[in-house]
């Protein structure tokens, strides 16, 4: 934590791909660079509450022996779509997390914790975690349901409503930490927001493909894609965008539930590089804005053709050219 500044960590959902994410926190780490505050979606929720007890260290050594799909995918015989909301069981991957876990510390910390999760009772997001709930279990609770996945796993009651992973409804929650008031922001994404050029969209199934593909990378990247960055900053605040290069691969839905020590060994060492290249100024902290990747089309002004003043043939006032309703 940098002495009269705050800095926030956004560590955005990606499923197995959140080893990428614990590379680049460990390289962050190095530099002494810590977070105030942490705002977690999906697999960063996972990893703060790692992160939050035993530091960067603990967090790639979590990833670098974990075998995740069998306890993500975990039949039972109550929960299931028989018998309930969801596909499989949730007690495997909870049981994989939280062995890792001080939750008594998690939320105790002097860091914040808050996450993002989708309230599908009253139908948005909400915003919980060490500051909003009153007690530890409470806050277990919010942790729990910050990486259910919709529909594979059970919704989570609380306070009578009917919670899930909120990743797909805003998994990069960089309003927050503007509103909070950061001084500075790394959003530590795991999903590229370039696309590789698609050679071949001949055949159906490349054209569905590739609009996964797009959906994933504007979902998976909407609130920094929206900002047009200048020199690194936005709005006065110092923003990093820490993300893997397109050859990391796209839409993938069983690899991004299947995590396993060979995959999350590269992911994890792509994740430090590509931090360390960014601090030693090697790359751009600026990250991708909307649009980047292609020339903006040259525009060509017409004239302007007058059009009838509206109004004038009933009596009514005229409106001028270039004005406006104003929209409430």
């Amino acid at each position: 934590m940098s002495a009269g500044r705050k800095t926030a960590f956004i560590l955005a959902g990606g499923g197995s791909r959140g080893a990428y994410q614990a590379g680049c926190l460990r390289r962050l780490e190095e530099e002494g660079i810590e977070p105030d505050l942490i705002v977690g979606s999906s697999i960063g929720v996972c990893n703060s509450l790692v992160y939050a007890t035993s530091g960067a260290e603990a967090l790639w050594e979590f990833w670098s022996r974990t075998v995740a799909l069998p306890r993500i995918l975990k039949p039972s015989l109550r929960r299931n779509a028989l018998f309930g909301n969801s596909l499989f069981s949730m007690s495997g991957l909870t049981d994989l997390i939280e062995s890792e876990v001080d939750f008594d510390r998690c939320f105790d910390s002097e860091t914040e914790l808050t996450y993002v999760v989708a309230n599908l009772s009253a139908g948005r997001e909400e915003m919980r975690g060490n500051r909003t709930e009153s007690d530890v279990e409470r806050f277990r609770t919010v942790s729990r349901i910050g990486y259910a996945i919709p529909i594979l796993h059970p919704l989570i009651e609380l306070d009578g409503d009917l919670y899930a992973d909120g990743g797909f409804l805003w998994n990069v929650p960089f309003e927050y930490a503007e509103d909070w008031g950061a001084d500075e922001i790394f959003i530590l994404s795991v999903v590229p927001s370039e696309l590789p050029r698609a050679n071949s969209l001949r055949l159906l199934p490349q054209v569905a493909l590739r609009m996964y593909d797009i959906l994933w990378r504007t979902l998976g990247n909407s609130s920094h894609l929206e900002k047009r960055l200048e020199g690194g900053r936005w709005d006065g605040i110092d923003l990093t965008v820490i993300e893997p290069g397109h050859e990391t691969g796209m839409f993938d839905p069983l690899g991004m539930l299947n995590a396993h020590p060979g995959k999350s060994k590269r992911l994890l060492w792509q994740g430090y590089r590509d931090t360390d290249e960014v601090l030693r100024g090697g790359r751009p902290r600026t990250g991708r804005v909307k649009g980047s990747g292609s020339p903006e089309p040259a525009r060509h002004p017409r004239p302007r053709r007058a059009a009838p003043a509206r109004g004038a043939e009933n009596g009514g006032p005229a409106r001028t050219a270039g004005s406006r309703s104003r929209r409430r």
